[in-house]
Formats: structure tokens, C-alpha cells, sequence
């Protein structure tokens, strides 16, 4: 088909040559090259310049008519400098009309467009943005309610307090928790906060929690009632020891602590340590040996009792002086012998 074509262009341009016809030099096996131009014509500047400033956010958006392009325009450069003087800096790229950008103060802007080739346009007269004088919100004095009295779970070594939440005519957005050593006495500081209605707490010993919700004005609800924990040590090397209170009279008390082999071969022996946080002093032990006089105190077992089989338990006891007020519970470490078959 080819052929076919090249021979009637041939025999059209031999019998222009009869007629006196002058005709160019034609290649039947050459076509012509076709050479595009560059494209040097930049855009249209961009009309209709305006601004409109929001409150809430503080913002800014600028709206143009569109430019014009003998190819297209691809885009918009925003340019922008402080109305007090300053060099004009790109502040973004749109390919729409329009652009939005926070503002915090006075402004000027202008705009370029931008076509494929990467011609601009001149850039648009500046226009300048005031801030209005935006409404204020007034202010919220309202507290949120009182979180519900927390609950505790306690572990060995920690304890996970939880509360129904707090209500608030904007939006609680957090809480905080205080604690304070003993069952009394002391003074609350604050050790942690929350978005959520639950926080753990590690430590070992027996404290006072209470929480306090908090709004975003800065308003605090009352604190719950104090809820007192006992959080007792993880067990050591097989074996542990739990307190209870025996009896009590002014300036002196009585406790007795029940240690329990849980490993899975027999001890021949155990190790209480006694950490007392309001300054007491054991005077004497029964059922146990006192190796040392000063806080915390280590006791050990006698002859009779320090082998225990597995799951077997013994009982010591003690005496001590206080302070009228003090918590005289204290916290307890256990070790057993040989702590190689703890099981």
C-alpha cells in the first residue's frame, strides 16, 4: 500500500514537471522532520485579588479569578510578608483558586501563576490582611463533678485503681492522682495522671489514694474520699510473709506475721524482713529471732519452725512501741533456705 501511494505522489509530481511546474526535491525513503517549538509564553496574571479572615481558627483565605495559558496553567504560587516591611517568600502552592493559611497578625500576600513549561506570570498587586477583633469566649467556672471513690486491685507490688468518670458542662479532660503514706497521717502529693479512669501505681507499703478530675479551663473537682491500700511485696524465693495486727494500747502494738513455704520442696529455714514507715520499734519477737534492733529489722526462724514443707505455714509474733496516730502496718520480704528448690 505503501508503494502504492509513493507511485501516484511520483507520477502527480512528473506530470506537474510537464506542465513547467517547478517542484522541491522529495525522498521516497526519508520523511520530513517535524521540529515543535518551545513554549515561552507565560500565563495570564491572576485578577480579583481578595481575602476573607475567619475567627475561629484565626485564618486566612485568599480567592483569585483564573489565569490564562496558550498551553494550561498547572498551578498558583502564594507568596507572603509581614506588612511591616519584609521580603515577599512562598507560603504555598495550589492548583485550585483559592488557598487558606493561619495567620497571627498583620499580612500581604500575591499571587503568580504557573504553567507546565515553568513560565510564571507577574505576580497580582499584594493585598493585606487585618485580623479582626475576634470575640473572646468567656470564661467557664464550672468544675466537673467529683470522679466516683476509687476502687483497688491489688497485686503483689502494685496496685491498679479504677473510678467512674467525672462529668463537666464543657469536657473533662483528665485526672489526677494523690497519694499519701499510711492508713493516716501524711500528706497527699500528687504521683501520676490520666485521660482514662484507671492508673497502677507500683510500691510496696500501705498508702491513701485520691483523684480529682480536671477540665480545659483549668477547673478542678473535689477530691473522692481516700481509699487506704495495702500493697504487699511479691513473694521471694518461695516463700511469704503476711502481717496482721494482734492487739493494741497507747504507745505500744502488737502483730504477728504468717510465713508460708510456696515452693515445692521443704525449707530449712526463712528470712522476714520488717520496714516500718512511723518510726517503730520492736521490743521483743516470740516464735522467731530478732538479729538486729534498728528499722527495718530482720527476723529469723528458731530451731522448731523454719523447716516447712510445702504449703506449710508458721506463725511469729512481736511487740513494738508507736506514735499515737502512726500506721503501724509494715511491709514484709520473705527468703527461704535453700532457695535453690523453690519450686
Amino acid at each position: 500500500m505503501q508503494r502504492r501511494v509513493i507511485s501516484i505522489v511520483l507520477a502527480a509530481l512528473t506530470a506537474l514537471a510537464g506542465l513547467g511546474v517547478t517542484t522541491p526535491a522529495f525522498s521516497a525513503t526519508a520523511p520530513a522532520r517535524i521540529t515543535w517549538l518551545a513554549d515561552t509564553s507565560p500565563p495570564t496574571v491572576p485578577t480579583g485579588l481578595s481575602t476573607t479572615v475567619r475567627c475561629n481558627p484565626l485564618s486566612v483565605t485568599l480567592t483569585w479569578t483564573a489565569s490564562t495559558d496558550n498551553v494550561g496553567v498547572t498551578g498558583y504560587d502564594v507568596y507572603g510578608a509581614p506588612y511591616s516591611g519584609g521580603t515577599f517568600v512562598p507560603v504555598g502552592t495550589t492548583s485550585a483558586t483559592s488557598f487558606t493559611q493561619p495567620i497571627n497578625g498583620l499580612y500581604q500576600y500575591e499571587v503568580r501563576a504557573r504553567d507546565a513549561a515553568g513560565n510564571t506570570s507577574a505576580f497580582t498587586e499584594p493585598v493585606r490582611v487585618v485580623p479582626p477583633p475576634c470575640p473572646t469566649m468567656p470564661p467557664d467556672p464550672q468544675p466537673p463533678t467529683t470522679p466516683g471513690t476509687p476502687t483497688a486491685t491489688v497485686t503483689c507490688g502494685s496496685v491498679t485503681l479504677t473510678w467512674t468518670a467525672s462529668t463537666d458542662n464543657v469536657g473533662v479532660i483528665g485526672y489526677e492522682i494523690w497519694r499519701a503514706p499510711g492508713a493516716t497521717g501524711g500528706t497527699f502529693a500528687l504521683v501520676g495522671t490520666t485521660t482514662t479512669t484507671s492508673f497502677t501505681q507500683s510500691g510496696v507499703g500501705v498508702y491513701r489514694f485520691q483523684v480529682r478530675a480536671r477540665d480545659a479551663a483549668g477547673n478542678y473537682s473535689a477530691f473522692t474520699s481516700p481509699v487506704t491500700v495495702y500493697v504487699p511485696a511479691c513473694p521471694t524465693r518461695g516463700c511469704t510473709a503476711v502481717y496482721s495486727p494482734a492487739g493494741d494500747w497507747p504507745g505500744a502494738f502488737q502483730g504477728k506475721v504468717v510465713v508460708t513455704n510456696t515452693g515445692t520442696t521443704a525449707t530449712t529455714g526463712w528470712t522476714v524482713t520488717l520496714t516500718f514507715s512511723g518510726g517503730q520499734q520492736i521490743t521483743r519477737t516470740w516464735n522467731a529471732a530478732m538479729s538486729n534492733t534498728a528499722n527495718p529489722y530482720t527476723i529469723t526462724n528458731l530451731s522448731f519452725n523454719g523447716a516447712l514443707p510445702p504449703n506449710g505455714s508458721t506463725t511469729f509474733g512481736f511487740q513494738a512501741t508507736t506514735t499515737s496516730g502512726a500506721d503501724n502496718t509494715p511491709t514484709t520480704t520473705c527468703i527461704r533456705t535453700p532457695s535453690g528448690t523453690i519450686g
